[in-house]
């Protein structure tokens, strides 16, 4: 699950470098490519149109004195001198001038005089005609002068339509009958400019995906060094307190806010260890009081004391480390007992272990707690150097509060109750379980018990009623 959340963290940030990237600078790439191809076209269109104004205003001066053969002369000498484009004048009607006599002949019905001679030819031109949209539209009124292009046999063509009207001054030999005397074509091969267009493009968009993987690469790179790991590192440093284990630290590459970040995080983890330390000396109860502040309360609860008999005299005997230890395993051995019943251990008072169970159940799970701390003893007499433990067991109220001073305190039970389970301890011989007469009433139903007896306690003017527990009826007495 963990790797999961690794990844996709990973994903999500290299998802969102790629569409910032592909965003940005695909904007700024496409916004230039856009812009020079646009410049490319209109720069040609503008050129085109120029030129279509000075062969329009050179086949008006040519046609004005009747010199029709040198606006053919010309149309050629442009064509030889730039291959790249051609021009024709055709009629109103679509046919192509200049490669009959029918202009000249109309032209001689209509003046008087001097007649226009038809030019000897040496060859027969292939007369073109034109009839499409873009052509009767020139020849409508309003004139407007067309453009467009066509593609033939992988060559991209510039056509200009431009209407030649019918002017006052030309009106004595083309008559006024009309507006329109005929449409200039310019047909202009534009194939280079177009592939300079797409050339453009095509460098830009590897342009584009170059710088875009390079930096998606140094982006991410380090975005990972920087951010990804530092955070990954923090993870795993966090999953680790919370299994336990306070010996992972998160590693330092940075004084950013990620390094102060994992600084922090140490210093969290050592004071968590501390704690963790700590909560080996302190109870449960302790611990829980934290979340309601220490304060005091009256509860009901049993009290189990159980305290080793004869370990005076075993101190005396044996070195201070052989001491320290089986201490420690015998209150190691009865916490470990106590917390399978539920039961907290309070507090450890030299070779004394103080516990609570709390509940209805408390009395029951502190007897079955004292019944296999001795059954422990008793197997394994040898292993525990032959010491015994006497418990004795009490229920009533008692106050449990955080008691001691600002700078250190203990949140413990007092009362008469508590001082009573300790003085049934105190009387309890060597594998010996007392029990109080409240403890006693409420297992009587599930424990065989000698008694009550009378017993004489310090602290007490009266004789304190107790039973001997022998040991806990399964199911429950009939």
């Amino acid at each position: 699950m963990s790797t999961q959340r690794k990844g996709s963290v990973t994903r999500k940030v290299n998802l969102i470098i790629l569409i910032s990237l592909f965003l940005g600078l695909g904007g700024v790439v496409f916004y230039f490519a856009f812009s020079l191809s646009t410049t490319i076209q209109r720069n040609t269109r503008e050129g085109l149109n120029e030129q279509s104004e000075i062969i329009y205003t050179a086949i008006e001066n040519f046609m004005l004195p009747g010199e029709a053969p040198l606006a053919v002369q010309y149309f050629t000498e442009v064509q030889r001198r730039s291959p790249l484009s051609s021009i024709f004048l055709f009629r109103s009607d679509g046919t192509q001038a200049f490669t009959d006599t029918d202009t000249i002949e109309s032209v001689n019905e209509m003046i008087a005089g001097f007649q226009f001679q038809a030019p000897d030819r040496d060859e027969t031109f292939a007369a073109l005609t034109r009839s499409d949209e873009m052509f009767a539209a020139a020849t409508k009124l309003p004139p407007e002068t067309g453009t467009f292009q066509t593609i033939d046999e992988e060559k991209t063509f510039f056509h200009i339509y431009k209407p030649l009207i019918n002017k006052p001054k030309c009106t004595r030999c083309h008559g006024a009958d009309h507006t329109i005397r005929g449409v200039l074509e310019i047909k202009t091969d534009i194939s280079r400019s177009v592939q300079q267009r797409e050339e453009t493009i095509l460098i830009s968009s590897g342009i584009f995906l170059g710088v875009l993987l390079l930096l998606s690469a140094l982006l991410t790179r380090f975005m990972k060094y920087t951010i990804i790991t530092p955070v990954r590192d923090i993870g795993d440093v966090c999953r680790a307190v919370t299994g336990g284990n306070f010996s992972h630290k998160v590693n330092i590459h940075s004084r950013d806010e990620i390094g102060e970040l994992g600084s922090t995080v140490n210093t969290m983890v050592d004071g968590l260890y501390e704690r963790y330390a700590l909560s080996k000396f302190v109870s449960n109860s302790t611990i829980q009081s934290l979340q309601r502040e220490g304060e005091g309360e009256s509860i009901t609860l049993t009290l189990l004391f159980s305290d080793i008999r004869g370990f005076t005299s075993y101190s005396e005997a044996h070195t201070p480390e052989e001491v320290v230890s089986r201490l420690n395993e015998m209150l190691n051995m009865q916490s470990r007992i106590i917390g399978l019943h539920n039961g907290d251990v309070d507090k450890f008072v030299g070779d004394e272990v103080v516990a609570i169970f709390t509940g209805p159940e408390g009395p029951l799970s502190a007897c079955r707690s004292a019944l296999e701390i001795q059954a422990e003893l008793k197997q394994n007499t040898e292993h525990y150097d032959k010491l015994q433990v006497g418990i004795g067991i009490h229920t009533g109220e008692v106050i449990m509060g955080m008691i001691g001073s600002e700078e250190r305190a203990d949140y413990t039970v007092i009362g008469d109750n508590v001082n009573t389970a300790s003085r049934l301890c105190s009387s309890a011989r060597g594998q010996e379980i007392l029990l109080s007469l409240n403890t006693g009433k409420s297992v009587r139903l599930h424990a065989d018990m000698e008694g009550p007896y009378k017993l004489r306690v310090k602290g007490k003017q009266n004789y304190v009623g107790v039973y001997k527990l022998k040991k806990i009826v399964p199911g429950g007495k009939a």
